[in-house]
């Protein structure tokens, strides 16, 4: 694509983010009643399943589903109190069915009610007054007794008003009685822990009876609520208050609820306790990761480490963008000691926004959340629509064969898998069991590409360095680590990164030992089977990771749950070999040219047939799984089958090899930043929602669903890329800073003589080896090699140039000497910390330590 329109469409995708700021911002403006999305729960919402009805969506936020112990707790062991009517009776019942479904109400109808329940320390009453005006409920509205006032008060009354009143007199009776419970709230703060007043409720015509019909019809319902409406609007409780206005909307466009149009049933009688239960409960919620029920709910003022990575980004950043623009580059200038260069500084502050989106995305109310909702027709839509897009971008090299398993082929194939498990969390698609048994084979497949490079890399190339570690490792948690501090998580919640780091280090550490002999094939074998062995005994052994994550506790605070770990790594725990081995058998392959072998077309034609029937056989096989706890059960001896059938059938001929996509390449090569940053910048809630960047109310419903997944999948993309990039660009940097000793160390000897090294090539043939040194170094070998280009054909005219390039680097390798003689000799306590694994040692116990006042 010209430079031009990436330049369009960087413009056009930075734009859609201002206009998306502006709105948040905007909606913070001119609803500062809404700050905690509670007016959106309370005032709009609707049915996402509309069969059973069990998933309300209100307008921006996820709500939470409370149980019997939850409810407990956040009404304090309390009292909870209906007034009113009939319809107020029928939401009793259900709030006291949640804590035990089994009540008995039966019985009159026009009486008070009481339960209690011991278990929870609760007491539950009803008092019958469907005009708010006994004596006993003016009693209590007027009482300043701390210790009688009901944990939770709803009101409701208007039915009995209109329905038994004169009809010239029932609206100011019935204001009279609203006005009552207006100025106790207003005059006192202990009427209530929380009032909740019942709006008038809109009957189903299509059931009333006649008498109902003709004295409680609409134009009367929508004066009374309007008249609510402006009161609440134009008061200042001091006892909190509400009127849940979205409760008209529950019963309203539920169906076959209610038998006589008037008093509903479950479940809509229960979703309007959950509502109630929201805005007086969730903001009692514990305020720490995952914050997965946002409606009426404050997020936690950022900690003391949050604001240090907020100043870093958006402060230290900027200001030194600034400075080192503006200053003259100079070594002896001080400033550049603590300033970096410039494309890093660019580097660090491009990251911090990327992250500083993340955290308005899900640890402010800037933006909406929504809940979940799994459509198998919208699910399907959205993979063949990825399908098309893939198939429509492909690309054939026609020169040659690319080789097995080459670049373009294995970022294509991360690339599809991430895109599939992009889509399989944003549907929420884990409860069905035949898609969420195929995904676990994708997250086996990124394992066994982890297996298969590095253990190919680390086979050719012997390159055991701290800095092919470093690089790795870095590269792979970077983000990770600070969004654990930036949005308060859990390492382990992100537990891609984990994972992988985990078993690269396993690989690490059993290619390092005896490196020397791991081209003796029985050696390299049993190394493998030990390891297999020891991470085996780790992870399925009781005990060793919770003394393991206990030490970590207590020596560095930080809280790993054992058993989800264990989950993980148990699922994948075998995947890791078969990569390794595969890359072994590729490269054994490849000595012995068994392609060349008579028997070879053969034995390729045999080996496509059976991995189509075992890729057919796997497909068969997992949707005869009843539930995918049961799968998890056989996952990881299997996982192995479908992917090795895929790659033989992915490779079976050159022009396979040959073509890839260019969509998924591009999703493959930032799948890392995908994966990681769709936890907080396209799904919300920790993972438990989506986020709804489009102000709107009623942009998760309809085509303002669809309309949200366009712009926020653009902008979760075009940040995924710069972070990407970023990421890149600071890990090289760290990398450099940890082992710039490194280079100190090896000019110094233990006799203290120096030998010389040229500070640059002298011919045009050295000038190539560092290059290709360092490419070798920074990527995995896939089993293709390229030779650096002769400069021999450049002949005699050279040769002036090659001797003064001689001579220059004599007398600089001369001036080294000198400087070196009359320097200082380096202390071993400077030697040491010059040691980039003391150094990285150092950094990971400092930063642990630091982690006890996190």
């Amino acid at each position: 694509m010209p430079s031009n329109q990436n330049a369009l469409i960087q413009i056009g995708v930075c734009l859609t983010f201002v206009l998306v700021f502006i709105a948040g911002i905007a909606r913070f403006i001119f609803d500062p009643n809404d700050q905690s999305r509670c007016n959106s729960l309370l005032n709009t919402g609707w049915w996402q399943d509309t069969e059973t009805y069990t998933k309300w969506q209100p307008g921006g936020c996820m709500m939470h589903t409370y149980k019997p112990d939850e409810i407990s707790s956040c009404l304090q062991h309390a009292r909870i109190l209906y007034v009113g009517d009939s319809i107020a009776r029928e939401q009793f019942f259900s709030f006291a069915r949640l804590i035990r479904d089994d009540i008995e109400t039966a019985g009159p109808k026009h009486v008070d009610r009481k339960y209690e329940f011991n278990d929870q320390g609760l007491i539950f009453e009803f008092w019958w007054d469907p005009y708010l005006n006994a004596s006993r409920t003016s009693a209590m509205l007027k009482t300043t007794d701390p210790t009688i006032q009901p944990s939770l008060l709803v009101m409701g009354s208007g039915a009995w008003y209109m329905r038994y009143l004169d009809e010239d007199t029932y609206r100011e009776d019935w204001q009279d009685a609203m006005d009552r419970v207006f100025d106790a709230v207003q005059r006192s703060s202990r009427v209530a822990d929380a009032v909740i007043l019942s709006p008038v409720e809109i009957p189903d015509y299509s059931l009333l009876s006649p008498e109902r019909e003709e004295t409680m019809s609409i134009n009367k319902i929508d004066s009374m609520n309007a008249y609510l409406e402006s009161k609440l609007a134009s008061s200042t409780p001091l006892t909190p208050m509400t009127i849940p206005f979205v409760w008209n909307d529950v019963s309203g466009t539920a169906t076959n609820v209610t038998e006589d149009g008037l008093h509903f049933k479950q479940p809509v009688t229960a979703m309007q306790v959950q509502l109630a239960l929201n805005y007086r409960c969730n903001d009692q919620l514990s305020k720490h990761f995952p914050m997965d029920s946002t409606c009426c709910y404050h997020y936690p003022i950022p900690k003391w480490y949050q604001c240090i990575f907020f100043i870093f980004f958006l402060i230290w950043a900027p200001i030194g963008l600034y400075i080192s623009t503006n200053v003259e580059s100079s070594v002896t200038n001080p400033i550049r000691l603590v300033i970096p260069s410039e494309s890093i500084l660019n580097a660090v502050f491009i990251f911090g926004l990327g992250v500083i989106y993340m955290y308005f995305g899900d640890r402010t109310q800037l933006f909406g959340k929504a809940q979940k909702d799994f459509d198998a027709i919208v699910f399907g839509a959205l993979l063949f629509v990825s399908l098309v897009t893939g198939i429509l971008t492909l690309k054939v090299k026609k020169e040659g064969d690319q080789g097995f398993l080459n670049r373009d082929q294995t970022d294509e194939w991360k690339g599809w898998m991430q895109v599939i498990i992009l889509i399989y969390h944003f549907m929420g698609a884990s409860s069905v069991s035949g898609i969420y048994n195929p995904v676990r084979i994708l997250v086996a497949a990124y394992l066994f590409q982890t297996g298969y490079g590095h253990f190919f890399f680390f086979y050719k190339k012997g390159d055991f360095g701290i800095g092919r570690v470093l690089g790795v490792m870095i590269r792979l948690n970077l983000l990770t680590f600070v969004l654990q501090y930036v949005m308060n998580t859990d390492y382990l919640s992100y537990y891609f990164t984990p994972l992988v780091s985990f078993w690269f280090g396993v690989i690490w550490v059993t290619m390092y030992i005896g490196h020397s002999s791991n081209k003796t094939s029985w050696f390299l074998l049993c190394k493998l089977l030990v390891a297999f062995t020891m991470t085996t005994i780790i992870i399925q052994s009781p005990g060793v990771l919770e003394d393991i994550f206990d030490l970590l506790k207590f020596l560095f605070n930080i809280h790993w749950n054992a058993t989800e770990w264990r989950f993980r790594l148990g699922l994948d725990a075998y995947i890791i070999y078969i990569g390794m081995l595969c890359a072994y058998a590729t490269i054994k392959f490849n000595e012995y040219r068994l392609q060349e072998h008579p028997w070879w077309p053969t034995a390729k034609k045999c080996s496509i047939i059976a991995s189509g029937i075992l890729l057919t056989g796997y497909f068969i096989f997992e949707l005869s799984m009843p539930t995918k706890y049961v799968y998890n059960g056989v996952h990881p001896y299997i996982s192995w089958i479908p992917i090795i059938a895929f790659i033989v059938l992915r490779n079976a001929t050159v022009q396979l090899r040959n073509t890839s996509s260019r969509f998924f390449i591009f999703f493959g090569r930032i799948s890392l930043e995908t994966f990681i940053g769709q936890f907080h910048m396209w799904l919300a809630g920790d993972t438990k929602g989506l986020l709804v960047v489009i102000s709107h109310a009623r942009a998760t419903q309809g085509f303002g669903w669809w309309f949200n997944l366009v712009v926020s999948s653009i902008l979760f993309v075009f940040v995924s890329y710069y972070l990407s990039q970023t990421t890149g660009e600071l890990t090289r940097w760290l990398c450099s800073a940890i082992t710039s000793g490194e280079s100190r160390r090896a000019t110094d000897n233990t006799s203290g003589i120096y030998h010389a090294v040229p500070l640059l090539p002298t011919s045009s043939a050295n000038r190539h080896e560092p290059a290709s040194s360092s490419s070798a170094a920074s990527e995995p070998d896939n089993g293709s090699s390229s030779s650096s280009s002769s400069s021999s054909s450049n002949g005699n005219k050279n040769d002036g140039r090659h001797e003064t390039d001689n001579d220059n680097n004599n007398n600089m390798d001369i001036e080294m000497v000198e400087s070196l003689q009359t320097s200082p000799k380096r202390s071993c306590v400077s030697n040491l910390f010059d040691d980039a694994r003391v150094r990285t040692g150092l950094a990971l116990l400092i930063i642990g330590l630091l982690n006890n006042f996190c």
